[in-house]
């Protein structure tokens, strides 16, 4: 599978610091990257009205914001579309040979630890948000997707403790960071397949969610 072609962190969240949007790119692209998981169409702007409401206190997007953000959807989209056309177009064998890859992005590999679990956070508690402004309905899930989420939503309430090792949380954390791709692909798949996006109950704001987080010790 070819790479996506994401901006990186540090320079995305300038670029939204600079247009006044009080959003980080871990929110902004695990919020993206839910709803179109979750059903929304990649052929128009679709997307305006969620990031509005959750990056704009609500208020129309200038031109200079809106560029930015259609550059994360366009490249977000183009990938998840490229695995779900893969998926449901080759045989089984073709598909043993595809090395699929989900792109979430976070800080670069040599930030800060509490840093990097903070924005894995945000990235999966967007990305469930914007799977629920796409209308999942939990009850109507299968089991792999169901398990997939109550998976992604423990990931979110994950943190770092600094009285424990640094070094084992690191490790366990990288851990994390490669299984929630797998958690995306499975939540990608199956709502694909259920055909039972509701739009007209779309574009709440995503839950913010602030309580307590236990460790990844």
């Amino acid at each position: 599978m070819s790479e996506v072609q994401l901006p990186a962190y540090e320079t995305l969240e300038s670029d939204l610091k600079a247009q006044g949007l009080a959003v980080t790119p871990s929110e902004l692209h695990g919020l993206l990257s839910g709803m179109i998981c979750g059903g929304l169409a990649v052929d128009g702007e679709q997307w305006l009205a969620p990031i509005c409401d959750y990056a704009n206190q609500g208020e129309a997007l200038t031109d200079g914001a809106k560029s930015v953000i259609r550059a994360v959807f366009n490249a977000t989209s183009a990938e998840l579309n490229q695995i779900t056309q893969t998926l449901f177009t080759s045989t089984a064998a073709e598909l043993a040979d595809v090395e699929f890859h989900v792109s979430m992005l976070l800080p670069a590999d040599d930030a800060e630890l509490m840093l990097r679990a903070e924005s894995l956070s945000e990235w999966v508690t967007n990305f469930i948000s914007g799977l629920g402004l796409m209308g999942m309905d939990k009850q109507k899930l299968s089991d792999d997707v169901t398990e997939a989420v109550s998976a992604l939503e423990e990931i979110a309430q994950l943190g770092i403790d600094e009285d424990e090792s640094m070094d084992e949380q690191a490790m366990l954390f990288d851990n994390v960071v490669a299984y929630v791709p797998e958690c995306v692909l499975v939540c990608l798949v199956g709502l694909s397949q259920r055909g039972e996006v509701d739009e007209s109950e779309a574009f709440g704001l995503p839950a913010d969610d602030t309580n307590d987080k236990p460790t990844l010790h």
